[in-house]
């Protein structure tokens, strides 16, 4: 594994460098008591919320109102932004990967709108990134390579002198199928049990342990 000299690392966002869990939760009950007129979450919501993007769940509570409810959720997502937390360390990760001279960048399946209000909730400028991409930029989404492809053209990088880092399963599988390794952090989103049987190159429970797969120095604590 090059994790501790790979030029560019790639990160997914949600469980990976941030925690959205509260503020998706809030949105969703927004939506779903405002404009629905019903209880969140429903009985029969699949269980992964979070690997979902709004539009399918929408798509598979009411279809009919579709287009009505992922507008309510653009909308009603910036009022429930302040419970986004970073995770402990991850700012000055990104901080010092930088200062080592190394590239990173970002690949999320989250749209652009909602990716700029978590990095500034989170205190992450966007500029730190060589390269951004979101829900807009490919037709397919993680577990496929697409996104992982394009990110690794914007920044200028090759798969060889790479590394992703995410949570989930889609992460490791995404990162395998565009030629990289993957460091999978169970902090997120996803537990061990989750992630162990894909066989990622390396797995943080930190923020702490993943600055010392990739050569940084390390940072004390896990998840705010």
């Amino acid at each position: 594994m090059i994790a501790k000299t790979a030029r560019h690392v790639l990160f997914d966002l949600d469980g990976t460098l941030v925690d959205t869990r509260a503020a998706v939760e809030c949105c969703y009950r927004r939506v779903f008591t405002n404009t629905l007129e019903q209880p969140f979450p429903p009985a029969d919501l699949p269980a992964d919320l979070y690997a979902m993007r709004p539009a399918e769940v929408f798509q598979l509570v009411a279809p009919e109102r579709a287009d009505e409810l992922y507008e309510a959720y653009r909308t009603n997502y910036p009022l429930c932004a302040d419970q986004v937390r970073v995770f402990d360390g991850a700012t000055d990760l990104i901080r010092e990967l930088i200062a080592d001279g190394r590239k990173p960048s970002l690949v999320t399946n989250k749209g652009i709108e909602r990716t700029l209000i978590d990095l500034s909730v989170a205190g992450i400028a966007p500029e730190d990134f060589v390269a951004i991409v979101t829900a807009e930029d490919t037709a397919e989404r993680k577990p496929h390579p697409a996104p992982i492809l394009l990110g690794l053209e914007r920044a200028g990088g090759e798969a060889a002198d790479s590394i992703y880092v995410g949570d989930g399963p889609q992460d490791v599988l995404a990162a395998r199928a565009a030629g990289m390794d993957c460091i999978a952090v169970t902090y997120g989103f996803y537990s061990l049990d989750d992630l162990k049987p894909l066989d990622p190159a390396a797995i943080a429970g930190t923020i702490e342990e993943l600055a010392g797969k990739l050569g940084i120095r390390a940072h004390r604590g896990t998840a705010a």
